[in-house]
């Protein structure tokens, strides 16, 4: 196998998307909250290949030390190649400078990320091999830079319902964190590594992982009870239901099952993010066809502050007089 097959495949192509999609949730969430047209549409294809680069360099610094044998999660077990350490830190050096052409937030954030991912793999460090360190890293990682960066471009100022949804993600991905962890108790074991599994054993870790996941489906739902997200997204309700389900199962499964076991979850996981964000495009329809305040600003935590409360027409024409909001006056405001 060549050297940029290999290279290729360390990068894990199949959970790159996943990735890809935490920056993109920022981003459209940030549109969502202010009923916003699009914004910052410009440095969005910056980040995104920023984040791919941040993406392989983290995971060839970590095929460097783990090797990646036994079973990868959504990836396959190759030798490295010779010196893939350097490709790994000149692909994070390349996700800063991509990323920082979408903004100094998207920069910062990016070098932020690279130098969690050192401290992950590094052999003076490996944060991963530590029950603390290694969740810290992929819940500040994934779990909150990466919907930062995205939600940055657009240029609102950050609310109470963003710093909310902003907590559950970080905890949801912990959780995700912990549930790629189970299948590997052994070899985690046998590379010294002091993972939250080795410590608690598989059966403990899949009850973290499953409260963690359970706290932000839920939250997700009592948001929609409380109105701060559509009413409609209380379809996530089964979708919890059915992610849960999979946990009890998971848990039957001797020795913490394997690698399908994970990539299950994450499937549901998938599917349960399309559901409310198919919900939630359904309330928007319905309220634009109706002439009502969309998205973000139909909500109870979203009733517009920075806009006068008229009639639908009469909005719309006080919206048109105005014309479109800079980011420099919506932060303001």
């Amino acid at each position: 196998m060549s050297v940029w097959r290999r290279l290729w495949v360390l990068s894990r192509p199949r959970l790159a998307p996943y990735v890809l999609a935490l920056v993109l949730a920022g981003y459209g969430w940030a549109h969502w909250d202010r009923a916003l047209t699009m914004r910052g549409g410009a440095g969005l294809p910056w980040v995104l290949v920023g984040w791919w680069f941040l993406h392989a360099g983290t995971l060839w610094l970590n095929a460097a030390v783990d090797r990646d044998e036994g079973e990868v999660l959504m990836g396959e077990a190759v030798e490295p190649p010779e010196g893939i350490e350097l490709w790994g830190y000149a692909a994070l050096v390349a996700a800063v400078a991509s990323s920082g052409m979408g903004g100094p937030i998207a920069g910062g954030g990016a070098l932020i990320c690279a130098l969690l991912a050192v401290a992950y793999s590094h052999p003076a460090l490996l944060w991963k091999g530590h029950p603390l360190g290694g969740p810290l890293v992929n819940g500040l990682g994934y779990g909150l830079l990466s919907p930062m960066v995205g939600w940055s471009l657009v240029g609102v100022p950050l609310n109470p319902r963003t710093a909310v949804a902003w907590v559950l993600g970080f905890i949801g991905i912990l959780g995700c964190y912990f549930a790629a962890q189970v299948f590997q108790e052994r070899e985690d074991s046998e590379r010294g590594y002091r993972t939250m599994v080795v410590v608690l054993g598989a059966s403990s870790t899949l009850l973290v992982a499953r409260v963690a996941v359970a706290v932000t489906l839920w939250g997700a739902v009592a948001l929609a009870i409380l109105g701060w997200i559509p009413r409609g997204c209380l379809a996530l309700a089964p979708a919890a239901l059915w992610v849960d389900r999979w946990f009890a199962a998971w848990a039957r499964l001797p020795d913490g099952g394997d690698e399908s076991a994970a990539r299950e979850m994450a499937r549901r996981l998938l599917i349960s993010a399309f559901i409310g964000v198919l919900a939630a495009t359904v309330v928007y329809l319905d309220d634009s066809f109706h002439g009502r305040p969309v998205a973000g600003l139909s909500t109870a935590a979203g009733l517009p502050t920075d806009r006068p409360r008229l009639p639908p027409g009469a909005l719309r024409a006080w919206e048109q007089h105005q014309g479109p909001v800079t980011a420099h006056e919506e932060a303001a405001r």
